[in-house]
């Protein structure tokens, strides 16, 4: 099998195992519906208190900044850190030791292989609840969508940089839980997940506008609909993909040191 061949095959095996577990699926629809109708509720009721635009979003935008953050939201979730601490326990870290394969190749084709199946569900279930609230505002422009297409890619390297360098630590932890708690808890303050970062105070905004989080919701969010203009838009690109590159790079200097520490069955 070819280098590429040996990846390919292992992102169609974690779509298979993704289809395995039908009601999980199910189950987390279901939970997804109530997570982003609750969150449409909420801003409608921001906006119905304050007429016309807020903080420069008309309720149709905010609409669509609610559902691009819901979709990106839903790619390459926090599995990928709880794996690696369950392959360490389990010891099944050995097999990707001995494997002629490159670990974070390996550990990105695993990711990346539902992302389709998992952008699809999320869109689904955007658009039920979308439709719900009424119609929600579009790209201005082909333009504009493709640019946003660029920058979703890049914000979703960024995240799996993110959780790859997270995951890194369960080889000196043994375990993930709380630090994967925390980071999905300044994740989705910092990225503007939860609140977009213009409502924020300006030290908090220039806080989120250094760390690689805003890039993986507020950026492509706000180039979907266009709220920054040619330059700005330039230069957030080229942040998202110093981050892309830089967590990946990290994350390769991490492995390095993750094999020196590395204790199975007390070897």
């Amino acid at each position: 099998m070819t280098g590429l061949g040996k990846y390919l095959a292992m992102a169609r095996t974690s779509i298979e195992i993704w289809f395995v577990y039908r009601t999980t699926f199910v189950l987390n629809m279901i939970g997804s519906v109530f997570y982003v109708f609750a969150m449409f509720y909420l801003w409608q009721t921001i906006f119905l208190g304050s007429p016309g635009a807020l903080a420069g979003f008309t309720w149709p935008e905010m609409k669509a900044y609610l559902l691009v953050s819901f979709v990106l939201g839903s790619l390459m979730p926090w599995f990928a850190e709880w794996n690696m601490s369950i392959d360490l326990k389990e010891g099944r870290i050995a097999i990707d030791l001995a494997r002629p394969i490159d670990f974070q190749a390996s550990r990105f084709a695993s990711a990346v292989g539902p992302v389709p199946l998992e952008f699809c569900s999320a869109v689904a279930v955007g658009a039920v609840v979308a439709f719900m609230f009424g119609g929600i505002a579009l790209p201005a422009d082909g333009a504009h969508a493709a640019v946003f297409l660029v920058s979703a890619a890049l914000a979703t390297l960024i995240r799996f940089g993110l959780v790859y360098c997270v995951s890194m630590t369960a080889f000196w932890t043994t375990g993930t839980d709380g630090i994967t708690v925390g980071r999905m808890a300044v994740q989705n303050l910092l990225s503007g997940a939860l609140i977009p970062l213009v409502f924020f105070p300006d030290w908090l905004r220039a806080v989120a506008a250094v760390l690689p989080f805003q890039g993986m919701i507020s950026t492509p969010a706000l180039t979907y609909l266009g709220k920054m203009d040619a330059p700005t838009t330039a230069l957030m690109l080229g942040v998202q993909a110093f981050w892309a590159i830089g967590l990946i790079l990290l994350g390769r200097l991490a492995w390095r040191g993750a094999q020196r520490v590395v204790t199975i069955n007390g070897g």
